[in-house]
């Protein structure tokens, strides 16, 4: 999968400009959705790797995604929205292949779980082996809806806002979520004895 620089994020005047360029797609422009394909392909990549956690499937789902945005970009009512609406895309066909081929899913929430753990000390790495372990258990504790939404705010982090947008959920629905997620983890982690306290 081929990806590089295009389209950049983050300033009023470089969203305007990516919903400028979403327009023209809108309007027939093919070659202002290969700017798009660059300004994204790596976050979707990387978002939809992190859920699945193989390379080669996270490659096929986001040649998917951009395959299924294209021809459904007309679609989209406000170009101000599309990344929201791309992630949306991402998320549900991400999760589509999950409850397709669980059986052969494993350790899908890998990167999730290194976030909870302290790696600071190399020395330590036969107790960041048992942290990992618990961490996993607490995380399979959680539910489908949990661990997703943890993943999306916590492994990509995307806003809440942009939650509610992807997941077309209340704003106030995801806040409550996230907490609830949250307190759940943490609660499963200290009635296994997780201590992210560095010293083993």
């Amino acid at each position: 999968m081929q990806v590089g620089s295009g389209l950049s994020e983050g300033t009023s005047e470089e969203v305007a400009n990516e919903a400028l360029t979403v327009q023209r797609v809108k309007d027939g422009d093919e070659q202002a959705y290969t700017l798009i394909v660059r300004a994204y392909q790596r976050r979707i990549f990387y978002f939809i790797r992190g859920m699945i956690r193989n390379n080669e499937d996270a490659e096929d789902l986001t040649q998917e995604v951009f395959v299924k945005a294209f021809f459904n970009i007309r679609t989209l009512k406000s170009a101000a929205s599309f990344k929201s609406w791309l992630f949306r895309i991402a998320y549900n066909l991400t999760l589509d292949f999950i409850r397709k081929k669980r059986p052969k899913v494993v350790d899908t929430e890998e990167h999730l779980r290194e976030s909870y753990i302290d790696s600071s000390n190399p020395k330590h790495e036969l107790t960041r082996e048992y942290k990992r372990s618990h961490v996993r258990q607490c995380l399979d504790m959680l539910t489908e809806q949990q661990r997703n939404i943890l993943v999306l705010c916590d492994l990509e982090g995307l806003s809440y806002q942009e939650i509610a947008d992807a997941l077309d959920i209340p704003f106030g629905t995801v806040q409550s979520r996230i907490f609830y997620a949250r307190r759940k983890l943490k609660e499963f982690l200290e009635s296994t004895g997780f201590s992210d306290d560095g010293d083993g």
